[in-house]
């Protein structure tokens, strides 16, 4: 193996996430039922659903901290369209969709158009999308009759044999994301947009235009989790989503995005999504308190933003085994 390739992030973080899987493994009980690894991939699956178009909006160099506020306004949404204005679902789902775009389309017009910094639209998006969930359902939680039926809700919550539906989501978006990223022109636009932005300008791209389809891509995921989540569990509440940001920009992170921009894959936030459901789940199994499940995570993020310098193939760790291999060579 070539010293790039063992240093390839994806390489790094599959080897920390295979490390991790032993762990909880030999120490966490009931890790490896069946019912435990088909929950880890349905976690993993909501939270792919969002990570992989926010991988590409972090790749454009922009971020979205608003996520998990749009996602639990959408499935607020949903529920009240169901049960208070008796819409048919899958209307309801639609509408919740088409509200997550629009979201996502004011948060990429305001940055690019204005000059609004991401980061700071997106921390105000958050605590206004947050309370108008609260706001629409008065801070209560809207259940949905069992008496009311959709083929909706078992495409929400049902699953294929025993694989969670979510887990067929992900993989499809997993799919797509990496298709468009590795062999679209749309994909080469991104890295461009990201990795160097006058270079990118000059080239006659237009930044601004690739960045406002990404926010719209992800409002539209946000609005989709956000209406799925509701169908499965028969519930909107206004609290839906809430610290899903760090889970969602965790596996982001933790899979080798750059939020200077220009650097990201899809497998590496797939891995990183792995590693992020299996650290809460199998926390939570060695007993484990909430809270401290939460400091782990973030931990992580820090352990992988950190890491970064020395896993890059171009880093000083691959330099120093680079020279040691070059000596040896030469001796």
């Amino acid at each position: 193996m070539s010293i790039q390739a063992l240093f390839r992030r994806e390489v790094a973080i599959a080897v920390v996430a295979a490390a991790l899987y032993i762990g909880f493994a030999l120490n966490a009980p009931h890790f490896l039922d069946a019912q435990t690894q088909f929950e880890i991939l349905r976690v993993t699956g909501f939270t792919l659903l969002v990570a992989l178009p926010l991988t590409m909006l972090v790749i454009a160099g922009e971020v979205d901290l608003s996520i998990g506020s749009n996602l639990g306004l959408a499935s607020v949404v949903t529920a009240v369209a169901i049960v208070d204005w008796g819409w048919n679902p899958w209307a309801a789902a639609l509408l919740a969709v088409a509200i997550g775009g629009g979201v996502g389309l004011a948060n990429g017009w305001v940055v690019v158009r204005l000059g609004v910094p991401s980061f700071i639209l997106t921390i105000g998006m958050l605590s206004l999308l947050r309370g108008l969930a609260l706001v629409v359902t008065m801070g209560l939680s809207i259940d949905i009759p069992g008496e009311i039926e959709s083929t909706f809700f078992a495409f929400a919550g049902g699953s294929v044999g025993p694989v969670p539906a979510q887990v067929l989501w992900a993989l499809a978006s997993f799919a797509v994301t990496g298709f468009v990223l590795r062999q679209t022109l749309f994909g080469a636009w991104l890295y461009a947009t990201g990795g160097n932005l006058r270079a990118a300008t000059q080239m006659g791209l237009r930044p601004g235009t690739v960045k406002i389809a990404v926010f719209v891509a992800l409002g539209l995921c946000c609005g989709l989790v956000g209406a799925l989540t509701t169908g499965w569990l028969r519930l909107g509440a206004p609290n839906t989503g809430t610290g899903g940001e760090l889970s969602t920009i965790a596996a982001v992170i933790i899979g080798g995005a750059a939020l200077s921009g220009g650097v990201g894959t899809a497998t590496g936030t797939l891995i990183g999504a792995l590693i992020v459901s299996m650290l809460q789940i199998g926390l939570v199994l060695m007993g484990v308190q909430g809270n401290w499940v939460q400091v782990c995570v973030g931990v992580l993020i820090v352990a992988a933003a950190g890491a970064e310098p020395l896993l890059r193939a171009d880093g000083r760790l691959a330099q120093w085994v680079q020279g040691l291999s070059d000596k040896r060579a030469t001796a």
